[in-house]
């Protein structure tokens, strides 16, 4: 069989380049046709690469709209956006059937063939005021969909960022969006118009921080999952194969055991340095569980993974309040010290220390409530998981390898 090569970092386009994901389609597709769907996911798990899938190959006449909203501030850029997103993705759904029976676009359709895309949403802002007409002009851009009789899917990416910033910059439209966004999704959802959302950040963590979860509560979570041991092996054996590399059954236990549940990204990354090696010595010996730990040192743990994996830490910063990001980091510098993570009373012993060096400390139930809540943000945001009754640990083995490696040492800092 003809394997494709790696595809490191990048979206998955192609079919035959598509692993292990083709039930999981299946079941969204069938997902979509009854809900607004949110699509739960680590950071490089593949979730961006199901999304086009969604969109290279969509089912039962459905057009497919993708938008990443992540850089996005306020809702009127997020209006512009999207009219922008269905004129690139269906140009001739845009042109034929939104543009020509309405006025507010017909003023651009002799140039919508023409333009680039910046000038496009330049031409929209100057014929219209966004930024005070912006819930009109969505409102009136969905009905028109839902009139014309077409299945349309909008996938929303990174919608948790640009919510982030909408409170941070817009406040005012903050909740607005959200209200008006919740009744789209409804209206959307009694006619021929879908929503798919996803992020990078956990939407519902996100959103709890300021009270509004009731507003996404409407969503139909579909988990994206690492891959299954199974499938670990496939993936693990097929390529070697292709490549020719020979190898001992030691080799694919410890990919498994340094791993942990692998993210698919730092699975093709460590199989494609292992190949690599294999290459550059000559194919001298047989590969064993030896070469596996050297090369998970030089590239998952070093430079080469770094900025991925450095992620994960800077966006408690970013996400994550002013008085949870010490606690965050604190316990997830002792659960990468620890051999098979922590008990929840032992957590909530360290979280306690955090609080009392503040000078408006927490106490009793609050102190509790605060506890819980940031536990939740953990869970939700896919740095730790519940491995036991009562006990907790990250769910990445290499995030908490490398944690342990760069940050263990901050545990003793209180």
């Amino acid at each position: 069989m003809v394997m494709a090569d790696f595809i490191v970092g990048s979206v998955v386009t192609e079919k035959s380049d598509f692993w292990f994901r083709k039930q999981f389609l299946r079941d969204l597709w069938r997902s979509i046709e009854k809900h607004n769907v949110l699509l739960v996911a680590p950071r490089r798990i593949g979730k961006t690469s199901v999304m086009y899938r969604l969109l290279d190959d969509p089912r039962d006449n459905w057009l497919v709209i993708h938008l990443n909203v992540e850089e996005l501030k306020t809702a009127g850029d997020f209006v512009i956006s999207l009219l922008d997103a269905i004129r690139e993705h269906q140009p001739n759904y845009f042109r034929d059937t939104l543009a020509k029976s309405w006025d507010f676009l017909k003023g651009l359709l002799s140039r919508v063939e023409k333009i680039e895309a910046y000038e496009f949403k330049i031409e929209l802002r100057k014929g219209d005021d966004f930024k005070d007409k912006w819930k009109e002009r969505a409102t009136e851009l969905i009905d028109r969909i839902i009139g014309s009789g077409n299945k349309v899917l909008f996938i929303i990416d990174e919608l948790p960022d640009m919510l982030n910033a909408l409170f941070k910059h817009s406040p005012d439209e903050y909740e607005t969006f959200l209200h008006w966004f919740r009744k789209t999704r409804e209206h959307s959802l009694q006619n021929n118009v879908r929503w798919l959302i996803g992020g990078s950040v956990n939407l519902v963590a996100s959103l709890d921080r300021q009270g509004m979860v009731k507003l996404i509560n409407d969503l139909k979570p579909e988990p994206l999952t690492p891959f299954s041991p199974n499938e670990v092996e496939e993936f693990v054996s097929r390529m070697f194969k292709t490549n020719r590399v020979l190898f001992d059954e030691t080799v694919i236990p410890r990919i498994c055991e340094l791993l942990g549940s692998p993210i698919p990204y730092f699975l093709q990354m460590l199989t494609q340095e292992l190949c690599r090696k294999w290459k550059r010595d000559d194919h001298k010996e047989t590969m064993t569980a030896a070469t596996v730990t050297e090369v998970f040192n030089k590239a998952l743990l070093g430079e080469m993974a770094r900025d991925k994996l450095q992620h994960y830490r800077s966006r408690i910063n970013l996400h994550y309040s002013s008085e949870e990001q010490e606690a965050a980091c604190y316990l997830l510098n002792r659960l990468s010290l620890s051999d098979n993570g922590i008990s929840r009373s032992t957590l909530i012993q360290f979280y306690r220390q955090i609080e009392e060096k503040k000078t408006d400390r927490r106490t009793g139930h609050r102190l509790n409530e605060a506890f819980q809540r940031l536990l939740m943000y953990l869970q939700s945001d896919f740095y730790i998981e519940e491995t036991r009754d009562g006990h907790y640990d990250f769910s990445s083995r290499l995030l908490k390898t490398w944690w342990k490696k760069y940050y263990g040492y901050e545990a003793g800092d209180i």
